[in-house]
């Protein structure tokens, strides 16, 4: 393809770079990552090479070999940095449109998860205390499709890290991400949303009672989906990119379009009371 005519380009096969050759036979590249590298000794041609649509010398053909085997190396460097292959374990679990979007994105990012209907079907399949992964995603249209995600609460505490998301309603929520044992898993930000409710019996009937919803609008699944692949991503970066997500909850209202975190900390476990005349071991 002819930019202009001073200048002529060409995609480097297989990568998502680009060739930027001058009149004078000079020229560059355009790596994926948008930065430009000046190339050296550029042969003639190298533009028609690159686009297959002539043949050249054998001294053409080990050039542009080589520019696309240097390419590639950086752009695995690349997707390295931006998931680790050590953090590439991952479980989703649910069903619907959210699970699909953050199914397909985990894909384009080297990330091929391990499907799950919901919490049952992970431990019908998988242990707790012995599940081997790295991460387990949770997505729930409905309060109902949160059952049994207390008893994953306890992953952190083994080395899986545990993110939720879910609906009540047309209402999104993005619990936060619980990365170690004392992080707040899901039973205690159900029990903190409820303690600070102005109708916590009436939240929690409404919860037990609800049915399951519509399918969201575009733009609230957007925002959703957007938010827990920041989530997503800050973990995969290590521990210091996640912490601010440790103790936040997100909330996303469609009716009012209106965006909000809330501060969840973890509390103790309640200690189980001595019965009179029991001895403590």
């Amino acid at each position: 393809m002819v930019g202009d005519s001073a200048h002529a380009r060409a995609r480097v096969p297989g990568t998502g770079a680009e060739v930027l050759i001058d009149a004078d036979g000079t020229g560059l590249v355009r790596t994926a990552d948008g930065r430009f590298l000046r190339l050296r000794s550029v042969p003639p041609g190298l533009p028609d090479i690159l686009r297959g649509t002539r043949d050249g010398g054998d001294d053409v053909a080990a050039y542009a070999r080589r520019l696309r085997e240097e390419l590639l190396s950086r752009e695995e460097a690349h997707a390295q940095a931006r998931w680790p292959a050590a953090r590439r374990r991952v479980v989703l679990l649910g069903r619907g449109t959210v699970v699909e979007d953050l199914a397909e994105a985990l894909r384009e990012w080297g990330v091929t998860p391990v499907r799950h209907a919901d919490a049952a079907a992970l431990l019908a399949a998988c242990h707790v205390e012995s599940v081997p992964w790295d991460v387990v995603i949770g997505y729930a249209d409905s309060p109902a499709e949160r059952a049994g995600w207390d008893r994953l609460d306890d992953l952190p505490g083994r080395g899986t890290t545990w993110v939720r998301a879910y609906r009540e309603g047309e209402v999104c929520f993005v619990d936060p991400v619980a990365s170690r044992g004392e992080d707040p898993g899901s039973e205690q930000v159900r029990r903190r949303r409820l303690a600070a409710s102005p109708v916590p019996r009436e939240f929690e009937a409404w919860q037990n009672a609800a049915a399951e919803s519509g399918p969201l609008p575009w733009t609230a699944r957007s925002l959703l989906v957007s938010r827990v692949l920041a989530v997503l991503l800050a973990w995969a970066h290590g521990p210091d990119t996640v912490r601010s997500y440790r103790t936040t909850l997100w909330k996303f209202v469609p009716a009012t379009a209106t965006i909000s975190e809330h501060p969840i900390l973890a509390y103790p476990p309640p200690a189980v009371a001595v019965q009179p005349g029991a001895v403590r071991s």
